[in-house]
């Protein structure tokens, strides 16, 4: 009998949750994590439920486009508006949310406790939310701040926090933290006005936000902290295994070998196949011709591995 978990992206062969979660599902006999790229939030369900996927951490772009695909939302999910990790359970595909447990958990084992500390929450997608739940759940005093400035009032009204105007900000403004939840190119235009001891940054990767705090002097938080934190939760949830931080960190350093990859291309006619051996990364590609098929592979592969 083989146990079924994966990750859901788009794109998603970057993802370290395999990595993150290999210490618990190497101990188990026939037990497997694999990076899923699906064409859509419905075509999550279809095969969560056709593969018999039996837990799943959800990333970009579809926290939020998988909640009308799930039979039952958790409280914190339901607070959030996001789904970060579902559960195959009696037939019902249940939704979660533990990326605020990845946000405070990353926060305090920096030293900084999130109680009476003011943070600013640069975004407003998922990820943002997320951290401005746990935050302001903790007792932070929290501001946030979105290029889009609709998005950045729905969500500080949503939760009762301060909000800054990403091109009309006041003079300078002082944080105990920074929390990033921006894409890694992205930079707020009032960068220089802001005064941080600490930024956690959701992404893994040097970004721009983090290398500009870097030169300042600040003190970073890499986005694996947070992957951490929140996985510790997600094992409770999804693999119902109780764990330690030191423990899901133990192979993130490790990723799969460019020349090694295992790539297997999901349709109607391959299903049957997905069983007999684990894969780095499975194209969902149902209706989709072999030269879209390629331009999927090929960008896969430059994101996670550079041109």
């Amino acid at each position: 009998m083989y146990s079924f978990y994966a990750v859901f992206g788009r794109p998603v062969l970057h993802s370290k949750s395999p990595q993150l979660f290999a210490p618990l599902t190497e101990k188990k006999k026939n037990c497997f994590y694999t990076r899923i790229r699906p064409r859509s939030a419905g075509d999550i369900s279809d095969i969560v439920r056709s593969l018999n996927i039996m837990g799943a951490s959800i990333t970009s772009p579809f926290k939020e486009d998988i909640i009308p695909y799930t039979d039952h939302l958790s409280r914190d999910a339901l607070d959030i508006g996001a789904v970060n990790c579902i559960r195959l359970k009696n037939g019902r595909i249940e939704g979660h949310n533990t990326d605020h447990y990845g946000v405070t958990g990353a926060l305090r084992e920096a030293g900084l406790e999130p109680g009476g500390a003011r943070v600013m929450v640069l975004g407003a997608g998922g990820a943002a939310k997320a951290a401005v739940y746990g935050l302001v759940n903790a007792g932070a005093r929290v501001t946030v701040s979105n290029r889009t400035a609709t998005r950045a009032r729905e969500l500080a009204d949503a939760f009762g926090c301060e909000l800054i105007s990403w091109n009309n900000p006041p003079g300078s403004m002082r944080f105990d933290a920074v929390v990033s939840a921006l894409l890694p190119e992205a930079l707020p235009p009032f960068a220089d006005q802001l005064e941080y001891d600490l930024l956690l940054d959701a992404v893994y990767k040097p970004s721009a936000i983090s290398m500009f705090s870097k030169k300042r002097g600040v003190r970073l938080i890499g986005g694996e902290r947070w992957l951490i934190h929140q996985g510790i939760k997600a094992a409770e949830f999804y693999m119902e295994e109780t764990t330690e931080a030191d423990r899901l960190g133990e192979k993130l350093g490790e990723r799969p070998a460019k020349d090694r990859l295992e790539i297997f291309i999901l349709n109607s006619e391959s299903s049957a196949e997905f069983f007999k051996r684990p894969h780095d990364l499975v194209i969902s590609a149902e209706g989709l011709d072999s030269e879209t098929i390629k331009l999927i592979k090929d960008e896969e592969m430059r994101l996670a591995f550079g041109s």
